[in-house]
C-alpha cells in the first residue's frame, strides 16, 4: 500500500475507535464532558488526516494509486455507520421535522402554526418536549417542508413509536451526506485537484456527528450547493441556477451566492439570464405553502442578528451599536460587501463562496455547530487552517447542552465560547501576517 495510503489508514483506525468509544457512552444528553473530549480527541486525528492528505499534494503517481480515493471513501462511510444506530440527542431538531411532517398530513401549513398553538394541540404527543422551537412558526425552506411531508407518510404507516419516527427523520440528512462525497469527489477531478482533498470533508467529525447521529437538515442545502459548483465547473450555468436555487429553497442563506455565480466584468452581468431559471423552481416549491411570511422570515434572519448563540463578532457590532437592530443590519451589511468584493474581484466559485460563508457565520448572532458544516466541502479547494480549527473545535459548544437538558435553559452567549474563538481568531491573524511577511520577503528578493 502506497505511503499516503498507508498514514491515513492508521488515522482512520483511530477515528473509528474513537466513534466507537463515542456511541458507548449511551445518551450524550447526559455524557457531555466525555462526549467533548471523545470529539476534541477525533478532531486531532482529523487535522493530522488533513496534514497527510495536502502535505502529499505533490507526491508521486506511484502514491495516487486507486488505493487513496477508496481508503477514504470506505472508512467515511464505516465513520458515519457506526454513529447511525445514535437516537437524536445533542439536538432535538428531528423532533422538529417529525412534527412539522405531522402538522402537514394533518393539512395544517407549517408557515402558518407553530407546535404550541391551541388549535393543533391534538397533534401533541410523548415527543412534544422535545420539538424545538414550539412557539415559532417554520422558517425552513419549502424543500425541506416538502421532505418532511413525504417522510412522516413514509415513516408514520411503518412505525408506530414516535420516537422512533422521529430517529428515521434522520435518513434525508444521511442520503444527501452520502451522495454528498461522491459529488464533491466528482467536483475535485473537475478542478484538477486530488482525491486526498475529500478528507476534509468525508473524515471531519463535524458532519457525521450533525447528519448521521443528529440528522441536521443542512446536508441537503450542501449536496444541491455543492452540485451547483460542480455544474458550473462543467459551464453548465442554467443547470447550476437551478441546483442553487434549490439549495436556496432548504435553506433560505445560499440566495447570497448568487451575484458569484452570475459574475461581473466591472459593471456588467457575465452571465445575465441563465438565472432566471430560478423564478419558476422557487415559484413551484414555494406554491403549496403560499401565504404571509413575513414574520418567518424575521425569524430566519434571526440567525444573523437576532438572539445569540455561541457569537464572536457580532457581540462586538452590537456594543459598538448599542442595540440589536442596529447591530443586525451592520451583520447584514458586512456579508453584503463580503458578496460585492469577492463577485468585483471575480475568485474562484467555491474560494469565493467560502469567504462569504465564513464572513456570515463570524458576524452571525448565532452559530451552531452544524452551521460550520457549510464551509466544509469548500475547505477542500481553499484549506484555511483557521476555519479548520474551527469545524475541529465546534464540540466546544455542545456545552449549552446540559443546562439545556437538566433545567430547559438555552444560554450559549457565555465567556465559555472564547474557548473556541480565541484559538481561531489568533490563528487567522497569525496566517494572515505570515502571509505578508512571506509576499514582502519575496518581493524584496
Amino acid at each position: 500500500m502506497p505511503a499516503i495510503a498507508s498514514s491515513l489508514a492508521v488515522l482512520a483506525v483511530l477515528i473509528e475507535t474513537m466513534l466507537v468509544a463515542l456511541r458507548s457512552l449511551g445518551d450524550l444528553r447526559f455524557r457531555i464532558p466525555e462526549a467533548v473530549g471523545i470529539l476534541l480527541l477525533t478532531s486531532i486525528f482529523y487535522l493530522v488526516s488533513v496534514f497527510v492528505a495536502l502535505k502529499n499534494r505533490h507526491a508521486s503517481k506511484a502514491d495516487r494509486c486507486n488505493w487513496t480515493p477508496i481508503l477514504i471513501v470506505g472508512a467515511a462511510v464505516v465513520f458515519r455507520l457506526s454513529l447511525w444506530g445514535l437516537e437524536p440527542q445533542l439536538s432535538d431538531d428531528a423532533f422538529r421535522y417529525r412534527w412539522e411532517g405531522k402538522l402537514q398530513a394533518a393539512g395544517g401549513n407549517p408557515y402558518q402554526a407553530a407546535p404550541a398553538d391551541p388549535e393543533w394541540s391534538h397533534l401533541r404527543d410523548p415527543t412534544f418536549p422535545r420539538v424545538s422551537g414550539s412557539d415559532l412558526k417554520a422558517s425552513y425552506g419549502p424543500l425541506v417542508e416538502l421532505i418532511e411531508w413525504g417522510m412522516y407518510h413514509l415513516v408514520s404507516p411503518r412505525v408506530e413509536d414516535p420516537f422512533r419516527q422521529a430517529f428515521w427523520f434522520k435518513l434525508p440528512a444521511a442520503l444527501f451526506d452520502a451522495a454528498l462525497i461522491g459529488l464533491l469527489f466528482a467536483l475535485l477531478r473537475a478542478r484538477g485537484l486530488p482525491a486526498e482533498r475529500l478528507v476534509i470533508y468525508a473524515w471531519s467529525p463535524l458532519p457525521i456527528v450533525e447528519f448521521w447521529a443528529t440528522g441536521h437538515n443542512d446536508a441537503v442545502m450542501l449536496f444541491f450547493l455543492v452540485g451547483g459548483l460542480w455544474l458550473a465547473a462543467r459551464d453548465r450555468w442554467t443547470p447550476a441556477f437551478a441546483s442553487l436555487t434549490l439549495a436556496g429553497a432548504a435553506k433560505l442563506w445560499p440566495f447570497l451566492l448568487f451575484p458569484l455565480f452570475v459574475g461581473w466584468k466591472r459593471w456588467r452581468p457575465l452571465r445575465w439570464y441563465q438565472w432566471l431559471i430560478a423564478i419558476p423552481i422557487a415559484g413551484a416549491l414555494a406554491l403549496p405553502y403560499w401565504s404571509d411570511v413575513g414574520q418567518n422570515v424575521r425569524v430566519a434572519t434571526g440567525f444573523l442578528g437576532g438572539w445569540r448563540n455561541n457569537d464572536s463578532i457580532f457581540g462586538l457590532l452590537l456594543w459598538l451599536a448599542g442595540d440589536q437592530y442596529p447591530a443586525k443590519y451592520a451583520a447584514f451589511a458586512i456579508v453584503g460587501a463580503a458578496v460585492v468584493v469577492v463577485t468585483l474581484l471575480r475568485w474562484p466559485l467555491e474560494k469565493a463562496a467560502l469567504t462569504v460563508i465564513a464572513v456570515m457565520l463570524m458576524v452571525s448572532a448565532n452559530c451552531h455547530p452544524w452551521y460550520l458544516t457549510w464551509m466544509l466541502p469548500l475547505l477542500a479547494f481553499s484549506p484555511q487552517p483557521a476555519l479548520l480549527l474551527w469545524t475541529a473545535l465546534a464540540p466546544l459548544a455542545y456545552r449549552v447542552v446540559i443546562a439545556w437538558t437538566l433545567l430547559g435553559e438555552w444560554n450559549g452567549s457565555t465567556p465559555f465560547r472564547w474557548h473556541i474563538y480565541v484559538p481561531v481568531y489568533g490563528l487567522l491573524v497569525a496566517t494572515f501576517a505570515f502571509r505578508w511577511w512571506r509576499a514582502r520577503r519575496q518581493s524584496g528578493a
